[in-house]
């Protein structure tokens, strides 16, 4: 049965992985008095290049998921939390301006001021002058900025301090206990994994741009089909491209190019943008756009933590206490993201 190399004895959760999905599903299973391990290779995540942003209402259509209200009240508890213990700042709380492309997404917009069920995300305010606004534009709330980075770094040293993170790959060995369990939460490496590989992820490369500008940036995240967020005064990340077929992040020029466009022209005065650093990485999402959670059909101690894609920073901390309420107390693992419902493409 494959395992980790020289497994830890006491660890009853070993976890394969420490980007976001790896990371806070420790945090959560240890918080319960669980003894974990982490394996963590040193490639490279997607969660270290990923925006970190969290958007309640999203697409053209301006859509708010039935379950995203108690996702978001959970998640800025869960990151606040860590924030204390920790002591980090990590979650920053952010309006989003956004900015419509096109007559029908403001009408769509419009249509929602009406619904009682959206009232609270959007405030309807002047654009500010110094915007390309054709189409206006209305402030977003309840949203905000995960540092991931920042985030990774102390929940690492935390794993480091407890003594429960092995820097080393995972091998096929025989010395796990069937106490045990393993659970991958690889990110898009999961399509290499013969355990998981069936699954239908829909990997999705994306690159991102950091960004200085010669002028201060006003304070609020600026979304118009592609984002830019403040990360200081006079500096901002610029993202993001998605595209499908790549097997490896690769950074391209065209993409940086086009990132820089879209930030230039998001604005009516030259702020002088230079590009000081471009990264790539892979989203791990999945074709019908919910998680991969749960339980090998036939290794029933082997299971995986997946598939957030590009809403891991809202997703995470809600299955996090899915998943560890299942492993802790037997509850069910919620059905949208249970891989049950693929079970018939095993082999």
């Amino acid at each position: 049965m494959p395992s980790p190399q020289n497994a830890t004895p006491q660890a009853s959760i070993i976890i394969i992985g420490q980007g976001l999905a790896g990371s806070l599903l420790a945090w959560t299973l240890m918080q319960q008095g669980i003894h974990i391990c982490i394996y963590a290779d040193g490639k490279a995540s997607a969660s270290r290049v990923a925006a970190g942003l969290i958007n309640p209402v999203t697409g053209q259509r301006f859509v708010l998921a039935e379950q995203t209200p108690q996702m978001l009240k959970y998640a800025q508890a869960f990151y606040q939390d860590i924030e204390k213990k920790l002591n980090i700042q990590c979650y920053f709380p952010l309006p989003i301006q956004r900015l419509f492309n096109t007559e029908k997404e403001r009408i769509n917009c419009r249509k929602r001021l009406y619904n009682p069920t959206y009232t609270n995300y959007f405030q309807l305010t002047d654009t500010p002058a110094d915007l390309q606004a054709e189409y206006s534009g209305i402030t977003q709330r309840h949203a905000a900025w995960l540092d991931t980075n920042t985030l990774l770094d102390a929940l690492a040293d935390y794993f480091e301090q407890q003594q429960s993170i092995k820097h080393a790959s995972f091998v096929n060995q025989t010395n796990i206990s069937n106490k045990q369990k393993v659970i991958f939460c690889e990110g898009y490496q999961m399509m290499h994994n013969p355990l998981f590989s069936w699954l239908p992820m829909q990997a999705a490369h994306g690159e991102i741009i950091t960004c200085k500008s010669k002028d201060i940036l006003s304070p609020y995240i600026i979304n118009k089909g592609k984002w830019l967020l403040p990360s200081g005064l006079h500096t901002c990340r610029v993202g993001a491209t998605y595209e499908t077929g790549f097997h490896t992040p690769t950074l391209q020029e065209t993409s940086k190019q086009t990132l820089l466009n879209f930030a230039r022209h998001l604005f009516s005065t030259n702020k002088g943008f230079e590009v000081v650093n471009h990264q790539a990485g892979i989203r791990p999402a999945t074709q019908d756009k919910q998680p991969f959670i749960g339980f090998h059909p036939q290794h029933r101690n082997i299971g995986i933590f997946n598939g957030f894609g590009s809403r891991g920073s809202l997703l995470i901390p809600h299955y996090a206490k899915a998943l560890t309420d299942n492993l802790t107390q037997a509850k069910n693992i919620p059905q949208e993201a249970d891989i049950s419902r693929y079970k018939s493409l095993c082999p």
